[in-house]
């Protein structure tokens, strides 16, 4: 199908010099947490148009160039099935974007990620989801793509080398192009519940590699008429695993060798994405400055807020240099948060040439919610109860903030019916969140649950429809404090404590080798700062504290570890001893420099411990301990010795130390050591668990030094060193 003016066969890897030096350029004077909506370039430059007229080209007797795609993301089939009436939601809202796809007889439907919503999906989601793809996808409708890319590099986790509607044994009439999700990632040897489907040929699944070393990105080639779409797809990857990618060029996407400039560039990712000008919790996405700039259009999944109109994104000063970002959102709610109230939509994106244009349709199976809050603050006057025990109540007996709860929730209610369509379901979703603050603080509250159930056949989640929270005025004003401290501001806008271990990391990569620390490390100060964080999960400060210090103390002892085991010359004079001094100057710009080559090599040894999943793709009875994958990395425990600190949780054992007093020569010998501490060990034990702190902390620094050695041991371990071969740098 490959005409003899193309080239297809041969790829090349895009020279990245133009994408790496923009990219850095934008670094320095962008912030990557905050990037404002660029201004659209002019017409002439544009990519994206109001409307693509089809008709004009059919009056002229000419082919149809046009390409049109339905967009999809998150679709999160299974959400639910075991609650009572939304148990069906995901699956019906998915056949109605099937419905739509057939309706607009689009060429394909492309889908972003999380088709299902377990990684494992029921027998009885996996039944539903198989029968609706059978039905709207296997028909005699023709398809006028052409499929010019090599199948077996797009789909090579695949034993079939060809797209599914060239399959001769198939007979597909609506194409579904899909990449993996967090929902839907990676288990066991490396399958997703959708290479089930993509090996029945029910859908196309590309977008997944088999190695997180390099991050090799071949696109999907195809033409209809004069269009032709280079489609790029990556599956969902941990985003500080993708961000070091970009940053160490570790990722390449590949662009056909013949008229690069004739493709419309499509890349549709999975990953989290940055708020614009707002305050973020967690440090951990994908910056768009980070992108290539030859894309015309990202497809971003994962964000379940929809954003009805794509934003573009300027890569430099040169006119339409940039790309449209667009975020199509769930098909369902997952969560009761205002962002998921908002209208739920799929897209037709319709592209001729270099031009595409973007259509926002609305669904109509979406179960409406409402979601409010209702702060209590003032009790009416005569109201007020004697004692603590008792509740606010009115002249009939009736709990004052119960009425105003059911007052509320009546309203919300009335809302969310006079708003729901034909095709909706009847019962809504409420989310109430109640505030007891003022006068309210020291009453005890209604019983959420028990307000609930009396709207049992009147919305869908009664059981969880109110939530109520406490809040008094010390409480907020502790908790502004809080926030002004772990906030600081600088030229580029605010950064919360939880983006500390990143930002100082970043910042010392880049800095030269004179300005690099030395015995602390910028991986080991975020970390250490990190401890900080479990004072909101519990913790107290005390016991961050003393965690922060035990981890500056582990880093200064890897450093002095070091240093002991350099030889050590001999020192008879004063100038021996500058010279011994210099040695020790140059031995610790050694030691800086290796680290520094380390860290821009892989950021940090305790990071790319945690980071290395290849245990997914590697056979069973190879995987090691050094393959084990946190997913949840952001309250991991660092325990490994070869790292420069330790982090300890609040259940975590302290380290095995030797105690205070101890140099590296006066080691006990075996018999002697024996003697002196086996009989006071279960004091040790005792003493350090009355230490322990209410909240279960092990008082790392507070543990009681060992019982003296006698002379007589003192001088056989001496006797026994070798002092030549060993520094006694105890005065570091």
């Amino acid at each position: 199908m490959c005409g003899s003016d193309d080239s297809f066969e041969d790829f090349v890897i895009d020279s990245q010099e133009p994408t790496t030096s923009s990219r850095r350029q934008r670094s320095q004077s962008t912030d990557d947490s905050v990037v404002p909506c660029s201004q659209r370039p002019d017409a002439a430059h544009d990519t994206m148009v109001e409307n693509i007229d089809e008709e004009e080209n059919r009056e002229h007797g000419e082919s149809d160039d046009v390409i049109r795609i339905l967009v999809a993301t998150d679709i999160h089939c299974g959400y639910g099935e075991n609650k009572p009436n939304i148990h069906m939601d995901a699956v019906n809202t998915f056949e109605e974007v099937l419905q739509i796809a057939t309706d607009q007889k689009v060429d394909m439907v492309l889908l972003g990620g999380d088709l299902y919503h377990e990684n494992n999906p029921s027998r009885e989601v996996q039944h539903r989801v198989t029968q609706l793809l059978r039905q709207y996808c296997l028909n005699e409708n023709p398809i006028a793509m052409e499929f010019l890319s090599d199948a077996s590099v797009n789909f090579n986790q695949s034993v079939f080398d060809h797209v599914n509607y060239y399959d001769q044994n198939l007979n597909i009439g609506l194409p579904v192009f899909t990449i993996h999700g967090n929902h839907d990632d990676l288990s066991g040897k490396g399958l997703t519940a959708l290479d089930l489907l993509h090996e029945a040929g029910l859908v196309n699944l590309f977008g997944k590699h088999s190695t997180i070393e390099e991050f090799i990105i071949s696109p999907i080639l195809l033409r209809k008429g004069e269009t032709r779409l280079a489609l790029y797809g990556l599956g969902s990857q941990r985003d500080d695993r993708l961000v070091r990618a970009f940053k160490d060029e570790t990722i390449s996407f590949l662009r056909p060798n013949a008229g690069a400039e004739d493709w419309f560039n499509l890349f549709v990712l999975h990953q989290n994405r940055p708020r614009r000008a707002v305050h973020r919790t967690t440090g951990n996405f994908l910056p768009e400055t980070l992108i290539p700039q030859f894309f015309d259009l990202l497809v971003w999944g994962h964000e379940h807020e929809c954003k009805p109109e794509p934003q573009y994104v300027a890569s430099s000063d040169a006119a339409g240099d940039g790309f449209y970002i667009l975020q199509p959102g769930s098909t369902v709610a997952t969560s009761l948060t205002p962002e998921e109230a908002l209208q739920k939509n799929v897209f037709l994106i319709k592209i001729k040439g270099r031009r595409f244009a973007s259509k926002p349709i609305p669904l109509q199976t979406v179960r409406p919610m409402v979601c409010d809050e209702l702060v209590l603050d003032k009790i009416p006057p005569g109201c007020r109860p004697v004692t603590r025990t008792e509740r606010p109540k009115n002249r009939d007996g009736r709990y004052i903030d119960e009425i105003a709860i059911e007052a509320k929730l009546n309203e919300m209610i009335a809302r969310a019916t006079s708003g729901r369509g034909p095709r909706q379901p009847e019962l809504p979703l409420i989310r109430l969140k109640v505030i007891y603050d003022g006068d309210w603080i020291n009453v005890l509250p209604a019983n959420a649950k028990r307000i609930g159930l009396r709207y049992e056949n009147t919305v869908a989640n009664a059981v969880d429809m109110v939530t109520i929270k406490k809040v008094s005025s010390n409480q907020a004003k502790e908790k502004k404090m809080k926030d002004d401290e772990t906030q600081f501001k600088d030229e580029l806008g605010h950064v919360s404590a939880a983006n500390l271990q990143t930002i100082i990391n970043d910042y010392f990569i880049n800095q030269p080798i004179a300005e690099q620390l030395t015995v602390l490390k910028p991986f080991g100060i975020g970390k250490a700062l990190d401890q900080y964080s479990e004072i909101e999960e519990g913790g107290t400060a005390a016991s961050a504290n003393r965690n922060f210090d035990q981890c500056l103390l582990n880093q200064i002892d890897v450093v002095r570890s070091t240093l002991k085991k350099m030889p050590l010359p001999a020192i008879d004079n004063v100038s021996d001893l500058e010279k011994f001094h210099d040695l020790i100057v140059k031995d610790l710009y050694d030691l800086k420099k290796a680290d520094c080559e380390k860290s821009r090599d892989t950021t940090a040894v305790a990071e790319h411990n945690e980071d290395d999943d290849r245990q997914f793709y590697m056979p069973e009875g190879q995987i090691t301990s050094r393959t084990i994958d946190e997913e949840d990395y952001e309250d991991e425990v660092l325990n490994s010795d070869e790292e420069p600190m330790r982090s300890y949780s609040k259940f975590s054992k302290p380290p095995n130390s030797r105690g205070r007093g101890r140099g590296s020569r006066g080691r006990s010998t075996r018999g002697s050591s024996r003697g002196t501490t086996r009989g006071k060990s279960s004091q040790v034990v005792s003493r350090q668990r009355a230490d322990s702190d209410e909240d279960g902390f092990i008082l790392i620094n507070d543990s009681p030094p060992p019982p003296p050695t006698s002379r007589a041991s003192r001088g056989n371990s001496r006797g026994k060193t070798t002092a030549a071969k060993k520094r006694d740098l105890s005065f570091f």
